[in-house]
């Protein structure tokens, strides 16, 4: 009866691991970019899904506007208004490479750099 019971546990455990592996193994990849204030409290963060076209920026402070600058010549590349401490950008609307994002509260100018990847599984 022991044996019967540990060897149900052993499977239920172990079908509940390949579970949640498999299921996270979907969502793809996720990278979270954060940018610090200089006294450590967290300043923007922007977080990246491979799975969507979306990348999410929310800030610590309201702020009005972002910009979205090549990284190599600072040569603006999209910018956009915003009214809140959240917004969502569109990656299709930029290349792939590697980028300066600045966002622009009423008292400071927030940058961090960037990459987009916008190629999807199965692309060449």
């Amino acid at each position: 009866m022991k044996n019967t019971i540990l060897i149900i546990a052993i499977t239920l455990i172990s079908l509940t691991s390949f579970s949640q592996t498999n299921n996270s193994s979907n969502k793809g990849k996720v990278t979270k970019y954060i940018t610090n204030f200089p006294n450590g409290e967290e300043a923007i963060t922007i977080i990246e899904s491979e799975n969507s076209n979306i990348l999410k920026l929310s800030s610590a402070d309201n702020f009005y506007k972002y910009e979205i600058l090549e990284l190599a010549n600072h040569e603006l590349v999209h910018r956009s208004g915003n009214k809140g401490k959240v917004c969502d950008i569109d990656k299709e609307k930029l290349e792939d490479g590697n980028y300066t994002l600045k966002v622009y509260t009423q008292d400071f100018v927030i940058t961090s750099d960037i990459t987009i990847n916008n190629q999807k599984e199965g692309d060449s």
